[in-house]
């Protein structure tokens, strides 16, 4: 064997270090079997908050909804539970709680706020959020927010527009979190990418997440929409205007829909806001795509005709979203009892959330119902429902950005709806809380003439529904 020769002391410096680099990316796994000890890609994600106001008074029967949020978490796995290896903390404030009002985001506004931003996220793909609530009774040790808002009331409340603070009731959002599975994830799932920043944000949707029981108290039952957003090109916006004065409306009610994904026929609501003084609106953060934005107002002189506006691109400066008035018709409404049993025939409680429907096109589209209404309601024996919904057919217009787009009159003739009623398990619940209850769990089961209901204008149609194998 030849001897080699280092002709200098450095030369033999760099070739013992460069063995040393390459024994160590051998041995830490590089290409070969065994344990890793390496240290995965990581990137960071920023976790945001957003909310619909679109209960606050004068629409609804709110001035706030007060939560305290401790932490956020996420897993790779869509079916994890809480104790499970593998969750990834995005936000822990468990240290320093943080009391949010989920009704103060203005009609202009993007973001409520944002919770915090995680460094050295694993690289990967997420399919499970859980948000976590502190408990209205803490356990000792456990900090609490700066400053209290719920008067005495706990830590997580409602003050309604007679101005009563009121507790809002908790399950498990304290022990193991709100779950937002893949179903509730725009596309699934959101991805954190090695040396990235994933902007995700969490929309709480107070107006549908709070049910007034039977004995008057108020709780809890998240209605959580995530996905990932570019904070730069996530809105769409407009103004709404009376068609014939072009006169500003404030406090119209604005849907973002997008098709379900079990019948992309079917609308459902991703986004919602309302305008502000000057009719306008601003839908945001929305994850990728196109949505049907429809529109609802109602003063005290008259109700207008919802406006559906098809395929807008997020991204979008609409425009002018012009209402019809309707000054000589009065509001229909549609309602009626719920009751849910279990296998065995008797009563039991279920969660239930009422969308009252119409076609446009080829689609089924939610209309944000007026003043009044009790899309969510608690069921536990029998309850009654209402949505006060226009009386009269949508304008409709596909959009167009070049020339503006143009919005038909409404139809005239019958009017013509369907109330989706769907029926979910109370977050009490000890088993799968949250999730779809009863067997079927939607009425109706398939959306056609036989089950179509005519309204008219200041008078009430009835459709009772009676769910049954409930848990």
């Amino acid at each position: 064997m030849k001897n080699i020769k280092f002709p200098d002391i450095r030369f033999l410096l760099l070739f013992l270090g460069g063995a040393l680099i390459l024994s160590l990316s051998v041995s830490c796994g590089g290409s070969g079997g065994g344990s890793s000890t390496s240290t995965p890609n990581t990137g960071s994600v920023q976790v945001s908050i957003s909310d619909p106001p679109t209960c606050l008074v004068p629409n609804g029967n709110f001035q706030n909804v007060w939560v305290t949020i401790t932490r956020v978490r996420a897993h790779t796995s869509s079916t994890a539970a809480p104790t499970d290896s593998g969750w990834v903390e995005l936000v822990d404030l468990r240290n320093n709680p943080v009391q949010l009002d989920l009704l103060s985001l203005s009609s202009a506004a993007c973001l409520l706020t944002v919770l915090g931003t995680a460094a050295g996220v694993p690289s990967g793909t997420y399919q499970q959020i859980r948000i976590v609530l502190l408990s209205n009774s803490p356990a000792s040790g456990e900090s609490l927010p700066a400053v209290n808002n719920c008067d005495g009331s706990g830590l997580n409340c409602v003050v309604t527009a007679g101005n009563a603070t009121q507790p809002l009731l908790l399950s498990s959002e304290a022990q193991t979190g709100i779950k937002i599975p893949p179903g509730q994830i725009a596309g699934g799932s959101f991805v954190v990418s090695s040396g990235l920043v994933t902007n995700l944000n969490i929309d709480f949707n107070a107006c549908s997440s709070i049910v007034r029981q039977g004995n008057g108290q108020f709780r809890l039952k998240p209605v959580l929409h995530a996905g990932q957003v570019s904070l730069s090109v996530n809105s769409i916006s407009g103004r709404v205007v009376d068609r014939f004065t072009n006169g500003a409306i404030p406090n119209a009610v604005v849907f973002a829909e997008q098709g379900d994904p079990s019948t992309p026929s079917l609308d459902r609501v991703i986004a919602q806001t309302t305008t502000g003084g000057d009719g306008s609106f601003t839908l945001c953060p929305l994850s990728s795509g196109t949505f049907d934005v429809v529109v609802t107002a109602k003063t005290a002189i008259q109700a207008y005709s919802a406006a559906v506006t098809l395929q807008v691109p997020v991204g979008t400066i609409m425009g002018n979203i012009p209402l019809t008035p309707q000054p000589n018709v009065p509001p229909a409404t549609i309602a009626g009892a719920i009751q849910a049993t279990n296998v065995g025939g008797a009563l039991t409680a279920a969660d239930v959330s009422l969308s009252a429907l119409q076609a446009v096109n080829s689609q089924l589209v939610t209309i944000p119902p007026f003043e009044n209404s009790t899309p969510d309601v608690a069921v536990d024996g029998t309850t009654i429902y209402a949505l006060n919904i226009p009386a009269t057919n949508p304008s409709v217009g596909v959009f167009s950005a070049s020339p503006p787009t143009f919005y038909a009159p409404p139809a005239t003739g019958g009017v013509l709806y369907w109330v989706n009623a769907r029926a979910f398990t109370p977050m009490n619940a000890a088993l799968n809380p949250g999730g779809p209850d009863c067997s079927p769990s939607s009425f109706p089961v398939i959306f056609d003439s036989t089950t179509q209901l005519s309204v008219t204008p200041g008078s009430t149609t009835t459709q009772d529904f009676f769910f049954t194998a409930c848990q």
